[in-house]
């Protein structure tokens, strides 16, 4: 029996097989060059980058450029970030500031076309090493077959940088090249914030190894705790790099379910599972369904060796156990999508190849069919499930061409959807209404767009709202008042709460509340009205809310009478700060010692000549109001203190002294208890 491989019958598996299996690099760099091909003019092209964060990333980027790295960031003033930025992701803001221009986008989305380019050419360096020429469809297939995995590749987000690492990682270990492997997880501490997934993920390896094949490669284990610990050491934001990562990764699983943290941490639901990856799961079920040929070149070229088939065979463990860990992490967390669909493909592909060189046949309970397809092998017959066997690539490249039809329309849905404005041309102009130096109240997510648009304001919080609950806690509980509309006095607490003087929100996020409150209220000036708006805070617009109150003791008979001793008794508390008391509007009786369940405030009025002002009241919770001993408002339920909304009432004034009364009540335990009172011009 001669020892030379059987000869192939087939000239075309002659001629591309070793190319792409002897020099996967070629396949990696041609599928490189398709994907950017591609990807480029769609991504420049867009309306806009996907997701906030991407304009976040991109005004870092610019910062590094313009002021080198900086470990404070001004921007977030109440964030952890504020005075020890310990960015998280230095090195892929590093990478990415030759791309900043102004608040041009365009080199961003070239960024972001590479990095798209970049994670394909990766999918396709290992898939061809496991399953040959024919590997250069898996990075296809997941990029169209997975609509979840495309949706995350289109956001010019870090995650895309650690997919990178994670699959050259996998190859790594596959090639027991553990050096490079600490390498590798230096490069990813500096790169992404959770060097904990690479190292748990390494450990994971390790153990499996040790566990299942009973070998255990103390490299394997070492070598990624010297590069991760290496480069959060030389991190040039080190400490803070450390206070950051214990926020985000610790801190933000404990307090999650009670922040707003977004959906994507949230998980996927069946159907998004099952439809949006219908493509991926029909390659992977065709994969795992397929008949390896263990007596072709591809399952001889495997045992050619014991160190060949060992690296094969750690390739596919090392695959397996990575797409079993993102896989499950994909069912508590959507964002895994990410990294799940191209491990658990690759994982699939390499099971089914079972060597370097070969896929086998996919058998189908049907009538006898034979279809020639390049680089199957050597004909022959094929013991099956049923009298068909059916080459594995053409259902590979027949569930390409119906993935790709699938995710043209979904591209144009999502990526190229059609509204009223163009946004980065509204998103410029808001920018351009910004005065420099403003400090603005804005969401997180909001704010790290603004952050890239206006560059020359202050914002609260970016990235997560973690950063900021976390150190401050009141101050994030203040904003939340604010945004959902439980704040009654936006203009006073932005000011005593937030040291902000501008309110920023996109249009169709803000509470119908908020909103509301914005209308009507006299020191609300609207600086940008659009689908984003921009509000400033105006002192000096509140001579005309009725504010110097004197505060009626509990169990005094109302409505007060004319007797009554209301020069004795005390004021009601107004703002501790000058600025504070040109900005206030509302009566609140939580600032009162010890308020009654059903507060009263009185108010004197001298008057020279007859009158007829006429007042708008607006309380939030059951309230009374009397002019002398008359009854001119009472008002059930809860209506929030909207101006704009509540009663309005003439008075009619004789000259001499007149006593205004407000009772105001507290609906419930939790409800909020006060009003506005507010002359408004008659008619």
């Amino acid at each position: 029996m001669s020892d030379s491989p059987p000869l192939s019958t087939n000239r075309t598996e002659q001629t591309l097989q070793p190319r792409f299996v002897g020099r996967p690099w070629v396949g990696a760099l041609l599928t490189f060059v398709l994907t950017f091909g591609a990807a480029a003019p769609l991504l420049v092209s867009a309306p806009v980058i996907l997701d906030t964060d991407s304009y976040f990333h991109l005004a870092i980027a610019r910062l590094y450029q313009e002021q080198g790295m900086v470990d404070a960031l001004p921007w977030a003033r109440f964030s952890a970030m504020a005075e020890g930025y310990g960015d998280k992701e230095v090195l892929f803001h590093a990478l990415l500031a030759p791309f900043a221009d102004g608040t041009s986008t365009r080199g961003g989305r070239v960024a972001l076309a590479l990095l798209v380019a970049g994670a394909a050419a990766t999918m396709a360096l290992v898939a061809v090493r496991v399953a040959g020429v024919w590997g250069l469809l898996a990075p296809w297939l997941v990029l169209l077959g997975a609509q979840t995995y495309l949706l995350r590749v289109v956001r010019l987000r870090p995650e895309l940088l650690a997919l990178i690492l994670f699959l050259l990682a996998a190859a790594l270990v596959g090639q027991r090249r553990y050096r490079l492997l600490g390498g590798v997880g230096f490069v990813f501490a500096l790169g992404y914030t959770a060097f904990h997934a690479f190292l748990g993920l390494c450990g994971l390896w390790f153990l499996f190894r040790g566990l299942w094949r009973q070998r255990w490669s103390w490299q394997l284990a070492l070598y990624p705790l010297i590069g991760v610990g290496l480069a959060l050491v030389v991190h040039p934001h080190f400490p803070h790099n450390l206070v950051i990562w214990k926020i985000q990764s610790i801190d933000f699983f404990r307090l999650k379910d009670v922040l707003d943290v977004g959906g994507e941490i949230g998980p996927p639901s069946a159907d998004v599972m099952l439809i949006r990856n219908a493509g991926l799961w029909i390659a992977f079920a065709a994969l795992l369904l397929v008949r390896g040929r263990r007596g072709d070149q591809g399952a001889e070229s495997e045992r050619a060796t014991s160190e060949d088939g060992d690296t094969a065979r750690d390739t596919r463990d090392a695959l397996a156990v990575g797409a079993v860990v993102f896989g499950l992490l994909y069912l508590l967390m959507a964002r895994f999508a990410i990294y799940a669909a191209p491990f658990a493909l690759l994982w699939a592909l390499a099971w089914a190849a079972r060597g370097p060189a070969r896929l086998g046949q996919l058998h189908l309970p049907l009538p006898p069919l034979s279809l020639p397809f390049p680089g199957m092998g050597s004909a022959g017959k094929a013991r099956a499930w049923g009298p068909w066997s059916v080459a594995l690539p053409w259902v590979l490249v027949l569930t390409l061409i119906g993935s790709s039809l699938a995710a043209v329309p979904f591209l144009r849905t999502r990526l190229f959807a059609e509204g009223p404005i163009d946004r980065e041309t509204e998103w410029a102009a808001f920018g351009r209404s910004m005065p420099p130096g403003a400090r603005v109240a804005a969401e997180w997510g909001s704010g790290q767009l603004y952050l890239f648009w206006a560059p020359q304001a202050l914002y609260l919080n970016v990235l997560d709202p973690i950063f900021m609950a976390v150190p401050f806690p009141e101050a994030h509980a203040a904003h939340r008042a604010v945004v959902t509309g439980d704040e009654p006095d936006v203009p006073w607490a932005l000011h005593a709460r937030l040291d902000s003087d501008h309110l920023a929100a996109p249009l169709l996020a803000m509470s119908e509340r908020l909103l509301a409150r914005t209308m009507a209220d006299p020191r609300i000036e609207t600086r940008f009205a659009g689908l984003t708006r921009l509000y400033a805070m105006t002192p000096d617009r509140n001579g005309d809310f009725v504010l110097d109150w004197r505060v009626v003791p509990p169990e005094t008979p109302l409505p007060v009478t004319a007797d009554a001793p209301i020069a004795s008794w005390s004021f009601y508390p107004r703002a501790s700060s000058e600025l504070e008391r040109r900005l206030e509007g509302f009566v609140d009786a939580s600032r009162l010692p010890s308020p009654a369940p059903c507060q009263a405030f009185v108010q004197q009025l001298a008057v020279a000549r007859p009158i007829r002002p006429v007042f708008e009241l607006a309380p939030w919770g059951p309230t009374r109001l009397w002019l002398d001993d008359r009854l001119l408002v009472s008002q059930g339920g809860e209506s929030a203190a909207i101006l704009g909304r509540g009663p309005r009432v003439e008075l009619d004034l004789a000259p001499g002294t007149h006593r205004l009364t407000v009772e105001t009540c507290a609906a419930n335990a939790q409800s909020r208890q006060g009003f506005y009172l507010l002359a408004r011009a008659a008619g």
